[in-house]
């Protein structure tokens, strides 16, 4: 240390102030920012070489989502969270952006998809019940493997995840949707093996095309030769046996459901079907096991009656026997024969009707149709059901028939089958016909005639001389009466008597006659004596006849 300075002025010599040398050190409080450092830069490329991929979903509407709070899952495992909502530029859709950790990026594809799980309560099940304390999530399918996405449209409608679950997807084509939803069960012999992935129409509307999923080991049920049906609802089904009900399940009858099951008459190979094999849905159990026949004929029948009852799909009976239906009803006016014809189109499938024996001679299978024309078959509306009115085609020999053909070269693309009335349409023309004619008798002069006729009758019974014949007529009667009651009181006994008289003379007769009556015997006596003296006469006669002259000398020689 230096000396302290000395108050005198006078000393010339200033004072030297003394620094003493220190030795530099590091010290450790520098290391706490340094490490804080390392840490958050390490920290900072942890999170930048870790952070996942944010993606947009495009959803109708943010009901139940939160910023911050919604979290995304996959199988029920936190995956990521939503950072933002806004709108979109139409403002139809919202756009949900979600940050998503990185080992979620394997599950991002185009084939992706996204939904909001929230409780629903749909006819088939209840979904997310879950989400009533925890709050709606959005849960993703990550699908087949396809090209890298992150921009998505979300589903509004849960759909069936069966990413990664053994079984095959099937593809079923029908005309209506009738029972297909999503989640609607699928039955095998009403064991529940499947469901209703989803639906779609084709691309020219024709068609409802519906995603099946059967779950393993069922799906090796389903084969080529297998048939689907829907089977919502009671199937009713009265024959001679009586009536039957049938249904796959009550699940089936409240929300339906599909059914599918092998059949002998399918012509298809009894193979397992491949993935996304494709199939028809048939309306009920008795359309899908109807046997298959691999030739259509198409004819069009002419009709001047009306058709009303008869529909397209109406079947066409031979005898009570199904062999085609009505494809489709057209109107035609002919204005040249001033008639109007109502072309009915029908499609037969010939295959249903066999043929035992040969074949008449010069008739083949071409010409068969036309052989059966000749003889009188005949197509007519005949009504099907009293009750609700509706009419089917009947194919049917009428030997009456007026003569017809098979025109092959038909106006209307079709070969044209010749057709009879009705027997209603028969009365009524039988009818028409006796009208014309009660039309040409002379009404009015028949009506003049008559009443002239009772004129002349009512002149004749106001008559003096018919009051007086009637007066007359009932003398006589009366006297008539008079001597009907003389003869039963007088005449009647006498002729009891002679008749008792004449009975009795016969009986008197009878015994006298009788075969064993003493008369009797005298009488046979006297005739064969009288018998005897004729042949002794005879025998005279013949001797006079040749000697004569015994009756002068006697029957010696004369002398």
């Amino acid at each position: 240390m230096s000396e302290p300075h000395s108050s005198d002025p006078g000393n010339a010599e200033a004072p030297v102030a003394a620094v003493a040398s220190l030795k530099r050190r590091f010290s450790l409080v520098w290391l706490v920012p340094v490490v804080a450092a390392l840490i958050g830069g390490w920290l900072v490329v942890k999170a930048l070489t870790e952070k996942g991929p944010e993606i947009a979903i495009s959803f109708k509407t943010a009901e139940g989502l939160e910023v911050g709070k919604t979290k995304v899952r996959f199988k029920d495992v936190e995956i990521g969270q939503v950072t933002a909502i806004t709108f979109g530029n139409d403002i139809k859709h919202v756009i949900v952006k979600a940050q998503l950790v990185k080992e979620a990026e394997r599950f991002l594809s185009e084939n992706t998809r996204f939904w909001v799980v929230r409780a629903r309560v749909s006819a088939s099940a209840i979904y997310g019940l879950g989400t009533v304390f925890s709050g709606a999530y959005i849960d993703l399918d990550p699908g087949k493997p396809g090209k890298p996405a992150q921009r998505f449209v979300g589903l509004e409608e849960p759909p069936v995840v069966t990413t990664g679950l053994p079984g095959r997807h099937f593809i079923l084509e029908s005309e209506r949707r009738a029972s297909i939803e999503v989640g609607a069960p699928i039955y095998y012999r009403q064991i529940k093996v499947g469901e209703v992935v989803a639906y779609s129409l084709n691309e020219d509307g024709s068609k409802v095309v519906a995603k099946i999923f059967v779950h393993a080991p069922y799906h090796a049920f389903v084969s080529q030769r297998s048939r689907f049906w829907s089977a919502s609802g009671v199937d009713l089904k009265m024959d001679a046996s009586g009536l039957k009900v049938y249904t796959e399940s009550l699940v089936t009858i409240l929300v339906g459901g599909i059914a599918f099951d092998s059949f002998p008459s399918s012509l298809a190979p009894d193979a397992q079907a491949p993935e996304e094999a494709v199939f028809t849905l048939y309306p009920n159990f008795q359309a899908a096991q109807a046997r298959e026949y691999t030739k259509t004929n198409y004819f069009v029948l002419l009709f001047e009656e009306s058709v009303r009852g008869l529909s397209p799909g109406a079947p066409v009976e031979f005898r009570g026997i199904p062999i085609g239906h009505v494809v489709d009803i057209k109107s035609e006016l002919d204005f040249k024969m001033n008639k109007i014809k109502i072309p009915v189109i029908v499609a037969a499938e010939p295959e249903r009707i066999s043929i035992a024996g040969k074949l008449p001679e010069g008739v083949t299978r071409e010409n068969l149709t036309d052989y059966f024309i000749e003889k009188g078959l005949r197509a007519q509306i005949r009504t099907g059901n009293l009750l609700t009115g509706q009419n089917y085609v009947a194919l049917d020999f009428f030997p009456n028939a007026k003569p017809a053909a098979l025109v092959r070269e038909g106006r209307y693309g079709y070969a044209e089958f010749p057709t009879t009335p009705t027997q209603l349409e028969e009365i009524g023309t039988k009818v028409s016909q006796l009208v014309a004619k009660l039309d040409k008798i002379p009404v009015d002069e028949i009506g003049q005639n008559l009443n002239a006729t009772i004129k002349g009758a009512r002149r004749v019974v106001a008559s003096p001389e018919l009051l007086e014949t009637v007066t007359s007529l009932n003398a006589a009667v009366k006297e008539l009466q008079l001597l009907t009651a003389e003869l039963r009181t007088r005449t009647a006994p006498e002729l009891t008597a002679a008749v008792e008289q004449a009975r009795k003379s016969l009986a008197a007769a009878e015994s006298t006659l009788g075969a064993d009556a003493p008369l009797q015997n005298r009488l046979t006596t006297a005739l064969e004596e009288l018998a005897g003296a004729a042949r002794a006469l005879r025998v005279l006669a013949d001797y006079l006849e040749r000697h004569p002259e015994s009756a002068l000398f006697g029957k010696g020689k004369p002398e």
